[in-house]
């Protein structure tokens, strides 16, 4: 009898859940069709775009954005990247984006200020990330490099 009722609250639990189940499911004919980058940050060959074989989520691996500050460099030493995600969207959805993870590591003498942001554009058929950092030198001998080495993405949906 227990075992039945245990069965009986996690399908009831279960059926509660399948609204943001679906909510967060690939809908059929969504799929990213296409990316490019550019930027001072990315120069071309510089970094790689991957997508899911479902296109629930993609990465952006980066082998040169890098900044930096110290004495004879220019301060401030800022760059940006551009990432352009072609996108086909079913009728009847809109698309968002779950908050972006990134891996970046920074280092300077305690006198640096600046860092990055990521801001990001939805129109009917493209995502566009855009990437800016910046490192700015305290003084004449400030030293800091800041290196922004992936950022990584999955789409949400919602059926309108």
């Amino acid at each position: 009898m227990f075992k039945s009722f245990v069965s009986l609250v996690a399908l009831a639990s279960l059926v509660a859940a399948a609204p943001s189940l679906v909510a967060r499911a690939v809908p059929a004919g969504f799929a990213v069709t296409g990316t490019s980058y550019s930027g001072p940050g990315c120069p071309a060959g510089s970094a790689v775009v991957n997508v899911a074989a479902d296109s629930s989520a993609f990465s952006v691996v980066y082998s040169e954005f890098t900044l930096n500050v110290g004495p004879g460099l220019p301060s401030p030493d800022s760059k940006t990247c551009t990432v352009t995600l072609n996108l086909v969207i079913p009728s009847g959805y809109t698309v968002g984006l779950a908050p972006l993870d990134n891996g970046s590591f920074r280092q300077d003498d305690g006198t640096v200020g600046g860092g990055f942001g990521v801001n990001d554009i939805f129109t009917t058929s493209q995502l566009t990330l855009t990437t800016n950092a910046v490192l700015i030198a305290g003084g004449p001998t400030s030293t800091g490099v800041l290196i922004i080495d992936s950022l990584d993405g999955h789409f949400t949906f919602t059926q309108v």
